[in-house]
């Protein structure tokens, strides 16, 4: 099987492991939509597509987050056809502050990605966290839970563990429109004792004019027992521009 890019370029997606869109805590919708499409042709021939779309709502006491993302590549060189991108992201985490500064969440999310030979996996997840500093500008979280992965191959039987999580996350927001978001999760397996998975998300928004932003977003994946012949660590850099919808 052929292994993934290490570093794939796109125009029009923004990330995916979280909102991307700035929120205020006022309890309204506020979403964005990113999209591209380009082709090349002569001696080499090429089409790439993707989709990225995210919402979120928050007030003073919770948010809930969604997301879609999509990525579709493909080249021919010298006549040969083949795939060179083709992944799948959706997802959606729901957060409730309990007693200052705790909160508890859920969430779950789902990803295929044909290159890695993942037809799909399937990760529910629930914990608890702490807001260890929460300020208009700086946000810093600490969290912790458990998810249940579930794995469907292209070339082989399912797979299913149950993970523990750890993570951190932060938000710094510059001006109104302006911020920059990261967050960083290890998931221990707790099935194979042993063997672990490590998502890091990062993000930068800035305004352009009226509702349009320019994004740049970096996601990495690493899993320490991927299926045969697939590299452990995947990372996708994104870069484009996303329009925006709700208050501003």
């Amino acid at each position: 099987m052929r292994k993934p890019a290490a570093i794939l370029l796109c125009l029009g997606l923004s990330a995916g492991a979280a909102a991307q869109t700035a929120t205020e805590p006022d309890g309204v919708w506020r979403g964005s939509l990113g999209v591209n499409v380009s082709a090349a042709s002569g001696n080499n021939e090429s089409v790439n597509a993707g989709l990225n779309a995210d919402t979120v709502r928050q007030s003073e006491a919770d948010k809930l987050v969604g997301f879609v993302q999509s990525l579709y590549g493909r080249r021919e060189t010298d006549g040969v056809s083949e795939l060179s991108a083709s992944r799948f992201r959706a997802g959606t985490r729901y957060d409730r502050d309990m007693s200052d500064p705790a909160f508890v969440f859920v969430g779950f999310d789902t990803e295929k990605n044909k290159l890695e030979d993942l037809k799909w996996r399937h990760s529910p997840s629930l914990g608890a966290g702490l807001h260890l500093r929460r300020t208009e500008s700086f946000t810093f979280d600490v969290f912790a839970g458990y998810s249940h992965n579930r794995e469907e191959l292209y070339s082989g039987p399912k797979r299913s563990f149950d993970e523990g999580l750890i993570g951190e996350e932060t938000t710094h927001k510059f001006s109104d429109s302006a911020s920059f978001r990261q967050r960083l999760t290890l998931f221990p397996n707790l099935t194979d004792s042993g063997e672990y998975r490590v998502l890091f998300d990062a993000g930068l928004l800035m305004p352009l004019v009226d509702r349009w932003n320019l994004t740049v977003n970096l996601s990495a994946r690493y899993q320490s027992n991927p299926p045969l012949g697939v590299q452990k660590s995947d990372t996708l850099l994104f870069t484009g521009l996303q329009y925006s919808w709700g208050p501003q």
